[in-house]
């Protein structure tokens, strides 16, 4: 059966670069095939450069900043989705005034291994 999750509900746990994040469908809801987290950046934070065993995708809905891919820097904000593909090295920062907001999607019931390359 499904899940309605109230953000607000969540506890906040910290991620691998140690910022803020909440776990929002995991394994421990139920889920099999699926991860999604919500993660916010303040002004001047940023997620260290970084790589995962599975894809990951990104849904920024607030704020600026800008994503490295690889070798390649873009900017980001609300609109914009991120496909990253399995190991490559990328990370994200928040280089505006306001928080940066961003949900985070992977396969499997949790977190993806996380493996810092700075």
């Amino acid at each position: 059966m499904g899940k309605v999750v109230r953000h607000e509900t969540v506890a906040v746990d910290r991620s691998p670069s140690g910022l803020a994040i909440r776990h929002l469908v995991t394994g421990d809801q139920g889920a099999v095939a699926l991860y999604a987290g919500e993660q916010w950046l303040e002004t001047g934070e940023r997620v260290l450069l970084h790589t995962h065993p599975v894809e990951e995708v990104l849904i920024f809905t607030a704020g600026t900043g800008e994503v490295t891919l690889g070798h390649e820097t873009s900017p980001v904000g609300a609109g914009v989705t991120v496909h990253i593909p399995a190991g490559e090295v990328h990370g994200f920062r928040n280089t505006g005034k306001d928080r940066l907001h961003v949900f985070v999607i992977f396969p499997g019931g949790a977190f993806a291994q996380t493996d810092i390359v700075e």
